[in-house]
């Protein structure tokens, strides 16, 4: 699995991670990477997992992967539970982000190295090998749209000397930063990275894996630039949310005497499929498997 990163960091393109949490979501991701050629991350946040259930969801996974032939990863996204996350590894995640932002930075340090010693101590009994992410600052925000504006403060962004302690005393495999990025679409106050900020992570932390959250809303130039400057992960939750309930929407206002739910369902993989597609050609991983 961690292969698959490798060559997105060695051929200076990223991965969409893409979250899922009803089967129809994760088809219209799947068949989408596959037309595009495209290696795969899907995840699921903790309520997602509790939604679909964690080992339905492997099952899901596991029956794409053997239909498409597809590089797929299972992650685990913003695991902030301990408990949920050794519950995800035993029901066969191939990934798990912990996120220990909201703690003090010592704590976050402390409960990442646990974790981390956890899986290697696992993995031989797992009989698989298990990517872990770890994460430093602070992502404003929710995965949904926002009409407010968007105010980060500069104590909420990860600093090169923070990430470089982080990396080497927890030994993850990546690393999910904050450079201006934040959680869901907002109306008001685009989001803008700092990407001379980037720039300074990477070169501390080297070949440690650095991840984007909050994919959802960032302008395409600096996804582009982030990419280019070391970013082999991008998240994206909030623009699929979106389009499938817009979809829906409008079938359900067009259609209203319709009950077959594939066919009410229609517009909403069509659209989550557009999205899919749309940000697999931005991440530049079109062809790569």
């Amino acid at each position: 699995m961690k292969e698959i990163l490798k060559k997105a960091q060695q051929g200076k393109y990223a991965i969409g991670a893409f979250n899922f949490s009803t089967a129809e979501v994760l088809k219209a991701i799947v068949l989408t990477a596959q037309k595009a050629g495209a290696p795969l991350i899907v995840a699921t946040s903790e309520k997602e997992a509790e939604f679909v259930g964690m080992r339905e969801a492997i099952a899901l996974v596991g029956a794409w992967r053997a239909a498409t032939e597809l590089p797929i990863i299972l992650n685990l996204d913003h695991g902030k539970s301990l408990e949920k996350i050794k519950k995800a590894l035993a029901a066969g995640y191939s990934a798990i982000h912990f996120d220990g932002s909201d703690l003090l930075y010592e704590e976050n340090v402390a409960q990442t190295r646990h974790l981390v010693d956890y899986v290697r101590s696992m993995e031989k009994t797992y009989d698989r090998q298990i990517i872990v992410e770890g994460e430093v600052g602070y992502l404003r925000g929710t995965s949904a749209t926002h009409s407010e504006a968007l105010e980060i403060k500069p104590e909420d962004l990860t600093t090169p000397w923070q990430a470089q302690d982080f990396v080497e005393r927890t030994g993850v495999d990546s690393l999910a930063i904050a450079i201006g990025n934040a959680h869901g679409v907002f109306a008001k106050g685009q989001e803008k990275l700092d990407l001379e900020r980037l720039a300074q992570i990477k070169k501390a932390v080297g070949d440690v894996f650095l991840v984007l959250h909050g994919g959802s809303g960032i302008p395409e130039g600096d996804i582009k630039k982030a990419v280019e400057l070391g970013i082999v992960k991008v998240n994206i939750n909030t623009e699929l949310r979106v389009a499938y309930k817009e979809g829906l929407a409008k079938e359900l206002k067009e259609k209203p005497k319709e009950t077959t739910p594939y066919k009410i369902l229609e517009a909403s993989v069509e659209g989550v499929k557009k999205i899919v597609l749309d940000k697999i050609f931005l991440f530049g991983s079109t062809g790569k498997i």
